[in-house]
């Protein structure tokens, strides 16, 4: 028997603020929207600019919103730098400095929630190097330290 990861759905306080967040940040657009009663949730599904569905913002009664904590989610960009800007000029909290992986370069944002998203640009398939069996240094150790003041 298989499976596969068809997307998943993120709890929020308030849909219409992260609905702002994903959209104006990172451009993911409203394609689907459900309002339930008995209990009341609100439920949205959101796609990327290429009309892939993505992932589904849900609200309501059903389940309270986590505290902040990393989410394993991580987006794919083509630039960092415009992101980085975007996201100090938006006010919204940087939580990782753009960081360098070789290949790869990350920075992470708290959405509204205080979800960690993990922003990535680069090809993650040319990431060798890391040691087999090894523990190395984390490169953002910040991520405990922000986590531990919420």
């Amino acid at each position: 028997m298989n499976a596969s990861v068809v997307g998943y759905k993120l709890v929020v306080s308030d849909v219409e603020r992260s609905l702002n967040f994903y959209g104006s940040l990172f451009g993911f657009t409203q394609t689907l929207r459900a309002e339930f009663t008995g209990p009341d949730v609100t439920e949205v599904l959101l796609s990327d600019a290429n009309g892939n569905r993505a992932f589904a913002l849900i609200s309501g009664d059903v389940q309270p919103v986590p505290s902040p904590k990393w989410v394993p989610m991580a987006l794919q960009v083509d630039n960092l730098a415009p992101f980085h800007k975007a996201i100090l000029e938006g006010g919204h909290e940087l939580v990782v400095e753009p960081t360098s992986l070789g290949p790869v370069e990350i920075l992470m944002v708290a959405d509204p929630d205080g979800y960690l998203i993990e922003v990535i640009c680069g090809d993650m398939d040319n990431l060798d190097g890391f040691p087999v069996g090894v523990k190395i240094p984390h490169p953002s150790p910040e991520i405990q330290d922000w986590l531990s003041r919420r």
